[in-house]
């Protein structure tokens, strides 16, 4: 019965018809609407081969462990298929909006992949950094740990991320910026840790459309901001 409630229907229908068109992957964003995980973990149930990933999931308002043990509860519930993305998103939502300090968001990201990753593997840690604290361990048998990819763009982000072995994902990066800086960055970083080659999840807002002024008039709209 719960997914045929409204909040739910449009992320399964979605789901549904990217795995009977042959995709390998289905993502959902995070940020102010339904949670990223419980919908994948519902999803899950009507989907039985696709990967499923968060694209991306914020840090700053979930504590490493709180975050940790939901992505293993959904990795549970989907069969070890979820890839989870995380992401600082961005200073005027962390400040303005949830009153987080965004000073270092590099330290920040560091210490809560110090933390995170250990759990996820069902280790216990012991992080006691200036951002992040994080005492503990999550119990939860069954599932494996979940791929980790970090929303990076800067090169100091994208060195941590291929360091610590997680890939990247972006949004509205461009294929040069991608060829020339991102994949060469992240994968130098990888290299250099003797970490595997690093996932590199590229997102980009695509309109299929016989009517281009429309299309334009429509993303000079929701996509303002990023101007």
């Amino acid at each position: 019965p719960i997914m045929k409630r409204a909040g739910f229907k449009p992320h399964i229908a979605a789901a549904t018809e990217a795995e009977a068109a042959g995709f390998d992957s289905f993502w959902i964003a995070q940020i102010f609407g339904l949670d990223a995980l419980t919908a994948l973990a519902v999803a899950g149930r009507t989907v039985d081969r696709i990967e499923l990933g968060t694209a991306v999931v914020p840090t700053y308002p979930r504590h490493p462990m709180m975050l940790a043990g939901q992505a293993l509860t959904t990795q549970s519930a989907v069969g070890d298929r979820l890839a989870l993305g995380i992401g600082l998103s961005h200073q005027i939502v962390v400040e303005d909006l949830w009153g987080y300090s965004y000073q270092r968001p590099l330290r920040h990201m560091r210490e809560y992949l110090e933390a995170l990753l250990p759990l996820l593997r069902g280790e216990s840690v012991a992080v006691t950094g200036e951002d992040i604290t994080c005492i503990g361990s999550i119990d939860i048998p069954g599932p494996s740990a979940p791929g980790v990819i970090v929303a990076a763009l800067g090169a100091k982000m994208l060195e941590l991320a291929g360091s610590t072995g997680c890939g990247t994902i972006t949004w509205c990066t461009g294929e040069r910026t991608l060829l020339d800086h991102v994949v060469p960055s992240i994968t130098r970083a990888a290299e250099a840790a003797g970490q595997p080659a690093p996932r590199v999840v590229a997102g980009l807002p695509i309109c299929v459309t016989d009517d281009p002024d429309a299309a334009r008039a429509l993303i000079a709209e929701q996509l303002a901001m990023y101007g």
